[in-house]
C-alpha cells in the first residue's frame, strides 16, 4: 500500500514559481489546491463562528496532547525488540483511546460522542479546509481551522500571486480512521468544568491538483492525474462549550516520515 502513496509532485515551472510553491508546506505533501465547482463547495456544512453572542472562545491552543499514531506496517517478529515495543505502544494507545472516549462521553453534556458522526464531520472539515485554501477563502479557513493552523495557511496565502490553483477530491482510498483520542480537563473526572478533546484521524484520499498562470497556462501539476495522499489530521473541540465544533488543529507526520528524517 505504501508504494501507492504519492508524497511529492514533479512540477515543470519557472524558478520563481517553484520557490513560491515550495513555501506551501501545509497540505498534502506539496499538493497544490484550488477551486471546486460552485455546486460542490461548502454550503453543506455550516460552522459556528469564533465569536458567538459576544463570547469569544479562548485558550484554544493547548498543543497536541498525543502525537502517537500506529505505524503503517508493524516490524517483523524476527526483529523481536522492535515488534514487542510497537505492540506495547499500540496497546497503550488503545487503552488511552478508550479511557478518553469514555471521558468525552461523560463530560459531553450537550452532544453525545458518536464515532461515525464525528468521522463524517472530520472528513467534511478536511475537504472544506483544502478547498478554502485553494480558493483563498480566509473566512472559511478561520471557521474550520484553529488559530495556529489558520495563521499558517493565511501566511502561505500571502505568498501566492499571479497563479490559480485547482484542486479536486476524488474519494477515499480507505475510509477515515480514528487513531488517537485524548481528553484533558481542569476538573479531573468531574462532569463539569473546562474540558478539551483532541482526535487524530488517518485520512487516505484521492486528490488531484494543477496550477495555472494568469494566462491560464498550466505551470504545475496535472488536473488529470489522481494521487493517493495519506495524512494524519488532528481535530480539537472544547467539550465543555455547547457552541464549539470540531476544527482542524494541525497535522502529525506519519511514523515512516519521522524515521526518514532521523
Amino acid at each position: 500500500m505504501a508504494a501507492n502513496i504519492r508524497t511529492t509532485f514533479s512540477l515543470a515551472r519557472p524558478l520563481a514559481l517553484a520557490k513560491q510553491l515550495r513555501q506551501q508546506p501545509f497540505l498534502t505533501p506539496n499538493l497544490v489546491l484550488a477551486q471546486l465547482p460552485k455546486t460542490a463547495v461548502l454550503g453543506v456544512r455550516s460552522y459556528a463562528t469564533n465569536q458567538q453572542q459576544g463570547k469569544q472562545i479562548l485558550l484554544r491552543d493547548h498543543g497536541v496532547f498525543a502525537n502517537y499514531v500506529p505505524p503503517e506496517q508493524s516490524p517483523s517478529i524476527t526483529d523481536f525488540s522492535k515488534w514487542r515495543l510497537t505492540k506495547w505502544r499500540n496497546m497503550k494507545n488503545n487503552v488511552q483511546n478508550l479511557l478518553s472516549v469514555g471521558l468525552i462521553k461523560y463530560k459531553s453534556q450537550f452532544e453525545k460522542w458518536n464515532s461515525r458522526k464525528f468521522l463524517a464531520e472530520a472528513e467534511d472539515a478536511y475537504k472544506d479546509m483544502n478547498d478554502a485554501f485553494a480558493r483563498g477563502d480566509k473566512t472559511i479557513l478561520e471557521e474550520v481551522c484553529l488559530d495556529a493552523m489558520y495563521s499558517s495557511l493565511k501566511n502561505q496565502l500571502k505568498t501566492r500571486s499571479n497563479v490559480r490553483w485547482e484542486w479536486k477530491y476524488h474519494g477515499e482510498v480507505e475510509q477515515p480512521k480514528i487513531v488517537c483520542v485524548r481528553c484533558v480537563g481542569t476538573t479531573g473526572v468531574s462532569k463539569h468544568g473546562f474540558a478539551v478533546g483532541q482526535v487524530t484521524v488517518r485520512m487516505f484520499t484521492k486528490q488531484s491538483m494543477a496550477v495555472y498562470d494568469k494566462k491560464n497556462k498550466l505551470v504545475g501539476g496535472d488536473a488529470n492525474k489522481i494521487h493517493n495522499v495519506l495524512e494524519y489530521v488532528v481535530f480539537q473541540k472544547t467539550i465543555s462549550d455547547p457552541e464549539d465544533i470540531w476544527r482542524v488543529y494541525g497535522k502529525i507526520a506519519a511514523p515512516e516520515k519521522i524515521n526518514q528524517q532521523n
